[in-house]
């Protein structure tokens, strides 16, 4: 069996964001934080509304679990949450797209040293797109609005379902506990009085890597790579929490739990349901016949290349199988050529093609 755990780790390496990327997107996610600040104070200021905000980070930047798109020129995604606070229910407050249009004018009056590029209303958030000016650091920032009664129990402004109850800190505690990293929810919902612990969990997480968060950046590593119609992050993230296989060796996890995901979406309907608020709910409700028949078809393809690659005699010839489905960035220039277990190069066999004529 092709051992390709040490090209796993550094094609991991490389799907990582660095310290340096992620120092950035803080700085510019923090920016984009003052920018809204400072505008929502000019319209909280005119009486329009009353309502105090906050910010909490949530989704892949806090887990741990972002990669680094494959294309350059693609942008790397970030989620803030921005909570109003109040006591209206949902018939006495304004509807939604209120709030949407709050927040978008916040940033249109807000004051930054950093332009947005566009700003697009989505259905479940508000999101903000930044470009460098060589194109050479894209990203955008979705911002999810809630209303929140109570702080653990908070409703998402969405512009087609008025007010569903969404708790993203619940989502992160449901990963984290899969990882057993000892992740409190007061680091979010309490970070000012637990910034230093939080601080330290961070760091303490990063370097740790638990394996579950390098399958969720290969199964993102994959869907990029794919790109057309393939499950967007949060789906990826449920279906390797749901069905992750430990192992000494990150490429034989990733076999496992891939074949694992295959299991549970046959014997689920090809349901990927919300482990956390709303509970349940089918992130792929709204993919037609075709879309499920594609994401089936590459799943099912990457599990044959992954078996195959798995009993390969050595990992130049494993290699080959792990790129075709995660992109070019697959380090087999690292690849030795060479029977496993051996210290010797693997020779083609030559095959005389003139027979014998004594035969």
């Amino acid at each position: 069996m092709a051992n390709c755990n040490n090209l796993f780790i550094e094609f991991n390496k490389e799907i990582r964001l660095t310290d340096k990327r992620r120092k950035k997107l803080r700085k510019r996610r923090n920016d984009l934080r003052k920018r809204i600040q400072s505008g929502y104070n000019i319209i909280k200021s005119s009486g329009e509304t009353r309502h105090d905000i906050t910010f909490q980070s949530q989704g892949s930047y806090v887990m741990d679990t972002i990669i680094n798109p494959e294309n350059k020129d693609c942008e790397y995604d970030l989620d803030d949450g921005l909570y109003f606070f109040g006591q209206l229910s949902k018939h006495q407050r304004p509807k939604a797209q209120t709030f949407h249009n709050w927040v978008i004018r916040a940033i249109e009056q807000g004051k930054s040293d950093r332009n947005y590029e566009e700003i697009k209303d989505k259905p479940p958030c508000v999101r903000v797109h930044f470009r460098s000016p060589g194109n050479d650091f894209n990203y955008h920032v979705d911002i999810p609005i809630y209303y929140a009664r109570e702080i653990h129990r908070p409703e998402l402004a969405h512009l087609n379902e008025e007010w569903p109850e969404s708790n993203p800190v619940a989502f992160i505690i449901w990963f984290e506990e899969k990882t057993e990293s000892g992740f409190k929810q007061e680091f979010i919902l309490e970070r000012e009085k637990f910034y230093g612990e939080y601080k330290d969990w961070l760091n303490d997480i990063r370097k740790k890597d638990h394996q579950l968060r390098r399958i969720v950046r290969y199964l993102k590593a994959w869907g990029d790579h794919i790109d057309n119609d393939m499950p967007p992050g949060i789906a990826m993230t449920i279906l390797a929490g749901r069905n992750y296989c430990p192992a000494d060796r990150d490429d034989e996890s990733m076999t496992l739990t891939l074949e694992e995901i295959a299991r549970f979406l046959e014997n689920n309907g090809f349901q990927c349901p919300r482990p956390t608020s709303p509970v349940g709910e089918d992130l792929f409700a709204s993919y037609n016949q075709e879309q499920k028949n594609f994401f089936k078809e590459r799943l099912d393809a990457f599990i044959e290349s992954a078996k195959e690659a798995m009993a390969a005699e050595n990992q130049k010839e494993a290699c080959r199988k792990w790129k075709e489905h995660l992109g070019k960035r697959f380090p087999c220039q690292l690849a030795k050529d060479k029977m496993e277990g051996s210290d010797t190069q693997s020779n083609p066999v030559i095959i005389n093609s003139s027979r014998d004529k004594s035969a």
